[in-house]
């Protein structure tokens, strides 16, 4: 087992009974000096408009905050990317018959939670059905290219999965407009502008804020709400691009950080950042504040509630970042600033647990007393786009955990030293502040982890993350010993 630095790539009208909450305070509004009326961006995940109900409950939040200018940025339905997914692929093999099934299902379901919503304004659901079926019509023409191609190149990939953020966002805002709430459809790539690296796409962040400026600004000062589809941007020259898969969470971000929102809001189904995953660990408590790294730290690794990039648009504009549960209103959620929790100084806040990691282990005699030698090996890793998360050196062998096993990798490392792999492996990170300060901390990780093999460990000076490596078939008996050690058990750090 060897110690390591790490490297890192651094969410009874209508027409079901309207559930009020009582207004809270902290909810979306900080106070400008100036006077000026707020904005806010309020992003929607999938299982928060996954039916009629449901999306019925998200438009009643963003009517109580209307007043607070909001920017509404919806993910598609829970389940419908997966389903454009799966009919790329069967578009890929020229099935047919199966894409064809797959997308009817995609409309009528959105057709379905509009039937719902719209009672008697049939006018309002003729129109919703006409751009419903022009997006249907555009992706057949995009699947019907790759059955006659039999591939899906990335550019083609990203047209498809588009259309889930397309739909929804589309399907929200006519929902808006039929219980009379002034919702403005906008097509995120007028206003999200990004490179071309599909798939994983990077904003512009200058023109996207040009952008923002030039389409969204008139919407709110005409006391409109605009609604845009999460995910999804295009390119200078007007191809649409992808954030990756949960980008929703970034988009909203990118967006609040462009028009510098005062508040970005990320709604979904748990109350908060929690000590852990509560699917793992149910008795699980939610973190009521925490800073900027401590959150991006937990979404690097491994923690489902943020998108990992979510966080940097907002650093960079000091905007807070609040998680809060649609289905549990009354939760006043997580909080995330810059100076996070300021009550604690030092200790635990959080045990993640980022899953599918390979170890790549490198040895070579050369690196004794050779100067250069590990920038040969990372020049390997940053020609093959490959992101590195910890590192662990000895006088003779490097090793380093990695996202995707790419087939080249060993090609590349063999005429400069001996390679191992390891598969399925994964990093357990205790995620806190000053954890340095006592080593009563890590004693208690370290007896917890009794008889199970760790492989790398890393704690560095920041103390900010301890991360264990350990085989995936011990991740879920880590993570629980670890929290129930921390978190079931108390820790007295000195000030």
């Amino acid at each position: 087992m060897r110690s390591c630095w790490k490297r890192r790539g651094c969410c009874e009208s209508w027409p079901f009974a309207a559930r009020r909450s009582p207004r809270r305070r902290g909810h979306g509004q900080r106070p400008t000096a100036n006077g000026q009326r707020v904005m806010i961006v309020i992003k929607f995940g999938g299982t928060s408009v996954g039916d009629a109900q449901r999306v019925a409950n998200a438009i009643d939040i963003v009517a109580e905050r209307r007043e607070k200018k909001p920017i509404v940025v919806v993910s598609a339905l829970a389940g419908v990317t997966n389903d454009l997914v799966a009919a790329s692929e069967a578009a890929r093999a020229c099935d047919i018959d199966r894409v064809n099934q797959i997308i009817a299902a995609v409309r009528q379901r959105h057709e379905d939670v509009a039937m719902r919503l719209v009672q008697q304004k049939f006018d309002f659901f003729e129109s919703f059905i006409k751009q419903l079926d022009k997006q249907i019509d555009q992706i057949h023409t995009i699947l019907r290219g790759i059955a006659l191609l039999g591939e899906i190149t990335a550019r083609a990939r990203d047209k498809v999965m588009a259309i889930g953020e397309k739909l929804s966002s589309v399907l929200f805002a006519y929902s808006m407009m039929m219980r009379a709430l002034p919702g403005e459809h906008v097509d995120s790539e007028e206003v999200v502008i990004t490179d071309a690296r599909f798939g994983e796409a990077n904003p512009l962040m200058d023109e996207t804020r040009a952008a923002a400026k030039r389409v969204l600004l008139p919407l709110i000062e005409r006391n409109l709400i605009p609604v845009i589809g999460g995910f999804i941007g295009r390119t200078r020259d007007g191809a649409t691009t992808t954030l990756g898969r949960g980008g929703s969470d970034y988009s909203a971000a990118i967006i609040g950080a462009a028009i510098r929102a005062d508040e970005i809001q990320i709604w979904t189904d748990v109350d908060g950042m929690m000590t852990c995953d509560p699917r793992l660990i149910p008795s699980a408590r939610v973190v009521d504040r925490i800073s900027y790294v401590e959150a991006a730290e937990l979404a690097w690794f491994g923690a489902k509630v943020l998108h990992p990039r979510t966080i940097a648009p907002a650093v960079a504009q000091k905007i807070p970042v609040r998680v809060l549960n649609t289905h549990n209103i009354a939760s006043p959620g997580t909080l995330i600033t810059e100076e996070g929790d300021t009550r604690v100084d030092a200790g635990p806040r959080a045990v993640a647990v980022k899953r599918g990691i390979t170890v790549v282990h490198m040895t070579s005699n050369k690196m004794l007393g050779a100067h250069g030698f590990l920038a040969r090996l990372f020049a390997i890793f940053e020609e093959l786009e490959i992101s590195v998360d910890l590192i662990t050196t000895s006088e003779v062998s490097v090793s380093v955990t990695i996202d995707e096993d790419k087939p080249q990798l060993i090609e590349h490392l063999t005429p400069v030293a001996d390679v191992e792999i390891r598969k399925s492996q994964c990093i357990v990170a205790i995620v806190g502040r000053n954890l340095m300060r006592d080593s009563v901390i890590g004693a208690r990780v370290f007896d917890s982890m009794r008889g199970i093999p760790m492989s790398m460990f890393s704690l560095g000076t920041s103390g900010l993350n301890l991360s264990i490596v350990v085989d995936e078939a011990d991740a879920d008996r880590s993570v629980r010993a670890i929290h129930a050690a921390l978190f079931e058990a108390p820790v007295s750090v000195p000030s």
